[in-house]
């Protein structure tokens, strides 16, 4: 995307969580056996805690015709259960791998409140490190390598709600396209919000999704906003290169879109300097 504005910058902004993920074409013999190996041989000393997990779906994002089909019912007979996703996590937790025969994905997670921000340029090098990894293994057991088919960005943030009954007007402060306004003052205050918003990128390489509505924050129960935003699309050329520049551009368009969707005003509550 070009854009001459700078990106812009957050020193304290609402993030709790991120996502960096790429899915691949799927390695038909990458197996349990071949996951534990490379957990021992390239990502214990860091990742030392271990469970293992179904696989989740590679979800594309369609545009034009594509829309317009009806996904078919896929049956699949196999004698071998499903290679499950191995999710592998750091001694805090605050860090986390997931590991499956067709993708990889890197979790970071904020510890506290007080903890500070791991930014994207710090988060964006491990997992280019990581699925280089996972290419070599792969290719030196001659299973195969990594050919990238989509990349998915998340970032996942709490806004500051003061109670279940005030959402509304919480949402209206934060996000410009809540007005909190009916054209008669007829309807009471809705006691339920679900907002998505789905922004498509340029020449059709992926989506913006935004979905915002009401949570309890975990840490200490507080009612918070939860916005999340992920950026999704198609790697054109199936190269890692590729990939690393599809969750640039991910990136940017969580960034940017996460300032255009949010008053200026709360910005000043998140620092920002840029």
């Amino acid at each position: 995307m070009n854009n001459v504005n700078p990106q812009p910058k957050f020193d304290n902004p609402p993030v709790v969580e991120t996502i960096l993920g790429v899915h691949f074409q799927r390695l038909e013999g990458f197996n349990s056996a071949h996951q534990g190996i490379l957990w021992e041989q390239c990502f214990r000393q860091h990742f030392p805690a271990i469970e293992e997990r179904g696989p989740v779906d590679e979800v594309r994002e369609l545009f034009g015709e594509e829309r317009k089909v009806v996904p078919a019912m896929r049956w699949e007979i196999s004698g071998q259960p499903a290679t499950p996703r191995l999710w592998v996590a750091s001694p805090t937790g605050e860090h986390i791998l997931q590991i499956q025969r067709d993708g990889l994905l890197a979790n970071w997670l904020k510890p506290d409140d007080a903890a500070e921000y791991r930014p994207y340029d710090c988060r964006r090098a491990d997992f280019q490190r990581n699925i280089e990894q996972l290419d070599a293994y792969v290719q030196k057991e001659n299973i195969g390598k990594v050919v990238p088919t989509s990349c998915t960005v998340t970032y996942i943030n709490h806004l500051p709600c003061d109670a279940l009954d005030n959402f509304s007007p919480a949402l209206a402060e934060a996000i410009t396209f809540w007005s909190d306004t009916s054209s008669d003052d007829w309807l009471p205050p809705p006691d339920r919000i679900d907002l998505r918003l789905t922004f498509p990128m340029p020449e059709q390489s992926g989506r913006l999704n935004v979905h915002i509505k009401p949570a309890i924050r975990r840490s200490d129960q507080q009612v918070v906003l939860r916005m999340d935003l992920t950026a999704r699309g198609t790697v054109r050329d199936g190269t890692l290169a590729a990939a690393m520049d599809w969750i640039d551009l991910g990136h940017e368009w969580i960034v940017r879109g996460f300032a255009s969707i949010t008053h200026k005003e709360m910005h000043q509550l998140w620092e920002r300097t840029q």
